[in-house]
């Protein structure tokens, strides 16, 4: 048996494992081979100082965790936020897309059936607002429909002020696009920042109910 196999039943036998050979030819290969015997010495010795070391080992564990991502606490506390903030953003876009569904129009003369266009487009805005500030998951979604309508809006916008056919009142009607889009944004990565083994939020078990009924159905 070559010395490799002595050695590894050795440290089994330091380990209160079964070492896999008989005690008696371990004994007396490590009588005969002085390199085995020196091995086993030093293993001894190793083995001992390690069982007796009791220096305490630091837990990193929330140095860690607190440099990969923020506390859930304060994570959910700042998607409440912009929850809150994205509720009242999506109501001021409703303030204005009402009346313009009405034929109201803000700051700029329009045919009848464009400003009923718009305040449908700005009513669909202020809902849109208002559902991703309830059911957070749907923000995603979101973003590059709004993302795109604020880009080119602002294109527009900038070269329609120059040539007059604006004004300023008007296009301060925008800027709860543009707010709500940023709302949209921050409550989105808030929402991924979570942990995936969060403790289920009432909208969470809505949804797991919905899904069983679904199943029954």
């Amino acid at each position: 048996m070559r010395c490799d196999r002595f050695r590894e039943a050795y440290s089994a036998r330091l380990d209160d494992e079964p070492p896999g050979a008989a005690p008696d030819a371990l004994s007396e290969h490590l009588r005969a081979c002085t390199d085995c015997a020196g091995w086993a010495e030093s293993a001894a010795r190793i083995t001992r100082l390690a069982r007796l070391d009791v220096t305490p080992v630091p837990d990193l564990a929330d140095a860690i965790t607190a440099g990969i991502a923020l506390p859930s606490r304060r994570v959910l506390r700042r998607r409440y936020l912009l929850r809150a903030a994205l509720v009242l953003v999506g109501l001021a876009q409703l303030g204005i897309g009402v009346p313009a569904a009405l034929g109201d129009s803000v700051g700029m003369a329009m045919a009848t059936h464009a400003t009923h266009e718009a305040g449908a487009w700005n009513l669909a805005i202020g809902v849109a607002f208002l559902g991703a500030a309830f059911m957070p998951r749907r923000a995603a979604g979101l973003i590059p429909l709004l993302g795109t309508f604020t880009v080119v809006l602002a294109v527009l916008s900038i070269r329609d002020l120059a040539d007059g056919a604006v004004t300023v009142a008007r296009l301060a009607t925008h800027l709860a696009i543009v707010i709500g889009l940023g709302l949209l944004i921050s409550l989105d990565r808030a929402d991924r920042a979570l942990p995936p083994l969060r403790p289920s939020t009432g909208e969470d078990r809505d949804e797991k109910k919905k899904s069983h009924l679904r199943g029954v159905a």
